[in-house]
């Protein structure tokens, strides 16, 4: 195996720098593979080991980094160095591959002894990681210095002198401990005693009846308990001297306080993301165990708004409710609680009962982390989702524990946070799927498979269509028909939801020019086209609005674009901006899914929408359910005072359509009318629609 060449894999579009790089880095003795995108570069990932990536910044359709962020989704830094290739000007998008997860970067054009010694470093320090990993103590040996104790054990006459020093580190008087080997025992942490023991007593013994008096080094990093209660992570290092006879006479040694090396995080106190690992590398050789990660919700939003002093208090606070909770459960011994980076934390329980009593941790912790916090005198609320992963089955390592760890905490924000979830082998195979379908969405536009449905808007007092809702399909070769909540997410994670939603504009406009020449009404026949958050960060939003309207030659004000209030949610300031430019081109605004989100009525006041749709939600409850009434009549009696047009979605009965009617909405849509259909059925119901009104309609 050492012989083999390092594997390395060049992802790049540019078919000349493919090859360019491949011959190069070939002839330097490495085995290379290419890619021309980053799909691509996935599939051969998922399937083939490589020990680099060198990953083009700048490629059409799935960027370097979107690749990157998916490859850190699934594989650590040092389990899959990844090197980003990058022009001289592009200095930002470095900083954010850096902060992203990329682990070193290389210019255009490519200087190769540079970039050799850049993969080099890289491979060298993966190689070292794997090293540690199976033996971190061949590297976590501290010099001696001033600030070690000195202890010295008289083994024939069975007592230990403590120095001064060694009893402060643990935070010790004098008085306060006994000049005994067992007062040193008692104080071992109960998972490290027996090991300890063990360890002495090997040492001790060692070349026992043989005439050497030359002592060779005894080295344990074990917990101690300090004066204060809590275990200390400590390195004992020392010798045997022997008489004549080769019999042990005396023990004598250091001890250094190595709590900072081991794992504890100067902010809130708890141990860290290498003390983690190392606790979970100890864990996996035998006992049961089971790691549970939590992840705050909201955290980054309530960090930016707040500001990051608020943020540490938070992660203070949650710290010490992390603590009191496994405290008050009598798990102290039995638990190592860690904040691993941000605001992710893992409390790892050794000598595990059952999966059960893992769970019950996690419910317990999240319940209450999400208590009202006093912050700076203020009242503040947040939650947490907790990934739990329960023994070694299947993990060769701690990082593979973290990372199902990690699946399970995810597995938990799907699903509405502020809970706990289990993981299950189906989750690999969930995160393997999804690579798959990224790669297999970034073709799909290529490839013509996504399609745009349409849903009739009617006029209710008319039942007359006055236009459509634009939403859209992925018909997959071998999936059928997906819907766009199993494929909108990982198009906005990955960044194609720009270039698909450019897509369905254009599509959506064009069909649109298309309806209103065959079938002219007055007003003209509109379309409602969904805007994602994604889409309006981009600075080339509008554009490719302009650019659409002109290329169809819809009118402006027969187009809608619609957003929801979860998208504006942290994007106000920088909505508002963008939402003028659109306005200023007549577009109609319409604020989605009226009433779900938080402030509602500060997005209409600040962002001026001249429409709103209410949720299905409450429609689907209005006739059965007074609350739901209420709000729906609210929410039709706001839009009338501030002169907005209202539609109400979800509409499935007459009973519903009615009472809509009744209280004033103007137009709705539902199942009750149609089903998003194809653009054929939206025709032939157009057709119907207008059947002997409009003798000479389909000449346009």
């Amino acid at each position: 195996m050492e012989n083999e060449p390092d594997r390395l894999l060049v992802v790049d579009d540019d078919s000349n720098n493919r090859d360019m790089l491949s011959r190069r880095l070939t002839r330097r003795g490495y085995t290379v593979d290419v890619a021309e995108d980053g799909p691509t570069a996935l599939e051969k990932i998922s399937r083939a080991h490589y020990d680099l990536v060198l990953l083009d910044q700048m490629m059409p359709g799935m960027g370097g980094l979107d690749l990157l962020r998916l490859l850190r989704a699934t594989y650590s830094a040092n389990d899959l160095p990844v090197i980003m290739v990058t022009a001289v000007d592009q200095t930002e998008t470095v900083v954010e591959a850096l902060n992203g997860g990329a682990n070193d970067y290389v210019v255009k054009p490519v200087d190769l002894p540079v970039m050799t010694a850049r993969i080099e470093a890289q491979l060298t320090r993966a190689r070292q990681d794997r090293e540690i990993r199976v033996s971190e103590q061949r590297y976590s040996l501290a010099a001696r210095g001033a600030n070690d104790g000195l202890w010295d054990w008289d083994l024939l006459a069975g007592t230990i002198y403590y120095s001064p020093r060694w009893l402060a580190i643990l935070g010790y008087d004098e008085d306060e401990f006994q000049p005994l080997p067992e007062e040193w025992f008692s104080r071992l942490h109960p998972d490290d005693q027996g090991c300890v023991r063990e360890e002495v007593s090997a040492h001790i013994e060692h070349h026992a009846g043989e005439n050497v008096r030359a002592p060779s080094e005894f080295s344990s990093e074990h917990r101690i308990r300090n004066k204060q209660g809590e275990y200390q992570w400590v390195l004992s290092r020392g010798a045997v001297m022997r008489g004549e006879d080769g019999r042990p006479m005396r023990f004598a040694g250091s001890l250094t306080d190595i709590a900072a090396r081991k794992g504890s995080d100067p902010l809130t106190g708890l141990g860290n993301r290498l003390l983690t690992l190392e606790r979970i590398e100890t864990a996996l050789r035998g006992g049961e165990f089971a790691l549970v990660l939590l992840d705050l919700d909201g955290f980054k939003v309530m960090n930016d708004s707040f500001g990051h002093h608020t943020g540490d208090r938070i992660l203070c606070e949650t710290a010490d409710r992390i603590r009191a909770q496994i405290s008050e459960l009598g798990l102290s011994e039995v638990c190592t609680a860690s904040r691993i980076g941000g605001d992710e934390f893992t409390i790892l329980m050794e000598k595990l009962e059952s999966a059960a009593q893992a769970r019950m941790l996690a419910e317990r912790v999240v319940e209450r982390i999400g208590r009202p916090m006093s912050i700076h005198g203020f009242e503040v609320t947040i939650s947490a989702s907790a990934g739990i992963a329960v023994g070694a089955s299947g993990r060769a390592s701690a990082e593979d524990v973290m990372r199902d760890a990690d699946l399970a905490m995810y597995q938990a924000k799907e699903s509405g946070k502020n809970r706990c979830a289990m993981f299950e082998m189906g989750l690999r195979d969930k995160m393997h799927a999804r690579m798959m379908m990224a790669h297999d969405l970034h073709r799909a536009i290529e490839n013509r498979q996504l399609e745009a449905f349409y849903q009739p808007k009617v006029d209710l007092k008319t039942r007359a269509i006055t236009g459509f809702e634009a939403l859209l399909r992925w018909r997959h070769p071998k999936l059928g028909l997906i819907q766009p909540n199993d494929f909108i997410p990982l198009a906005e994670e990955t960044g194609l939801i720009v270039p698909i939603g450019e897509w369905v504009l254009e599509e959506a406009c064009c069909q649109l020019k298309t309806w209103q020449n065959m079938f002219p009404t007055t007003p003209p026949l509109s379309m409602n086209v969904n805007l994602s958050v994604k889409q309006l960060r981009d600075s080339t939003l509008l554009e490719h609005v302009r650019t659409v309207l002109d290329k169809t030659g819809v009118d402006p004000f027969t187009l809608k674009l619609e957003l929801t209030e979860t998208a504006l949610m942290t994007e106000i300031a920088e909505a508002k901006q963008v939402l003028d430019g659109l306005r200023a081109m007549h577009i109609g605004l319409k604020l989605d899914d009226f009433g779900t989100g938080y402030s509602s009525l500060n997005y209409l006041r600040e962002l001026h929408f001249d429409s709103l749709k209410i949720d299905r939600s409450f429609v689907a409850r209005m006739t059965q359910d007074s609350e739901s009434h209420a709000i729906v009549e609210t929410m039709i009696k706001l839009a009338q005072a501030m002169d907005m047009n209202v539609v109400a979605e979800g509409i499935e009965d007459e009973q519903q359509l009615n009472e809509l009617v009744r209280l004033g909405c103007d137009t709705g849509q539902g199942f009750y009318f149609s089903r998003p259909v194809e653009v054929g059925k939206a025709e032939k119901m157009l057709e119907e629609a207008f059947a002997g009104m409009r003798p000479a309609a389909h000449a346009g």
